[in-house]
């Protein structure tokens, strides 16, 4: 890994911290700047590193750019959090055709996907339920969202990468507990959960470029 890619990587790191204590601290105008910045720096980090696969690299790129989108749509005051579904889903969409452009690993491609559904069973019923009572229109949006991380995570596993898994993972219940938190129960500790599961799932994934 180049020495520019390490700096990246220290910059977005500081970003990052400073995002979640932003968050902790209720600071909501360093929360804007910071949250962006913390995926400008993780595709500058994805650029400027040396991957086993430039191909996948171009991938991430383009789901990191689109996850960009999604979180200022997500923290924007008006309510966006459609556009900013859909933006998320073209960033899963970015992240599955990168894992599948690797071979194939059948046996963790198993498990990544078992350890996916069985997340969905626990987590998806009450926000379905929550979101029929309240907000009826997400219903299909947000199955559909859940069914394309599932393919996601599982694509993850299929890459024989634990770093790829592990940090699609971490994005995965960042979404769920975002999703637990915004319609079925507020958590006093459910913001700073979210933001540190997604900062840390989204640097294994490009992490998982290396190997």
């Amino acid at each position: 890994m180049t020495g520019l890619a390490w700096l990246a990587l220290a910059v977005t790191a500081v970003l990052a911290l400073a995002e979640w204590f932003a968050v902790a601290a209720s600071r909501r105008g360093l929360e804007y700047v910071a949250k962006p910045a913390v995926m400008v720096g993780l595709i500058a980090f994805a650029i400027l590193l040396h991957p086993a696969d430039s191909i996948e690299r171009t991938f991430f790129v383009v789901a990191l750019t689109f996850g960009l989108i999604s979180d200022i749509f997500l923290m924007l005051p008006r309510d966006m959090f459609l556009l900013g579904l859909v933006a998320a889903l073209v960033e899963h969409l970015a992240y599955i055709a990168g894992f599948n452009h690797r071979p194939h690993q059948a046996a963790l491609l198993a498990v990544a996907a078992v350890i996916a559904l069985v997340s969905v069973a626990v987590i998806l019923p009450p926000v379905i339920r929550a979101l029929r009572k309240n907000q009826p229109a997400l219903v299909w949006p947000v199955v559909a969202y859940v069914t394309v991380f599932v393919i996601m995570v599982s694509s993850s596993g299929s890459t024989g990468s634990l770093v790829a898994l592990a940090g699609a993972l971490l994005f995965f219940y960042s979404d769920g507990l975002l999703a637990w938190n915004r319609f079925v129960k507020p958590l006093s500790w459910g913001r700073m959960g979210n933001i540190v599961l997604y900062h840390s799932g989204q640097a294994l994934i490009v992490l998982s470029l290396l190997s």
